[in-house]
């Protein structure tokens, strides 16, 4: 699993671990390198990630780069986004899935 979020980063892997994910990778690295690289996407299964939406532009480079890579991943996002026309653009909405918590954990991070 690589676990790309900044925030919590220590908890989530170890969070992961608990879990049973025997290889967890969380450093500091330029995404778009990472997602570009062949062997570094061949040694992962997972990319879970809370990325810094600073822009539509952003956002949409993040999925792209996704979604292209034929890896599994997991992303914290609006739920607006699910009819979005940008996801129906880039995405298989059939193998799109949603999980809303049923609350909202506020607090400092």
């Amino acid at each position: 699993v690589c676990v790309c979020a900044r925030a919590r980063a220590r908890t989530n892997t170890r969070h992961l671990r608990k879990l049973g994910f025997k290889k967890v990778y969380h450093k500091r690295q330029d995404f778009f390198q990472k997602v570009n690289d062949p062997d570094f996407m061949q040694s992962i299964e997972l990319i879970w990630d809370n990325p810094p939406y600073t822009g539509a532009v952003l956002k949409e480079r993040i999925l792209r780069s996704l979604v292209a890579s034929g890896k599994k991943f997991v992303l914290l996002l609006p739920s607006s986004i699910l009819h979005s026309k940008l996801l129906q653009d880039i995405a298989d909405l059939g193998k799109v899935q949603c999980v809303i918590p049923r609350y909202m954990h506020t607090g400092s991070t």
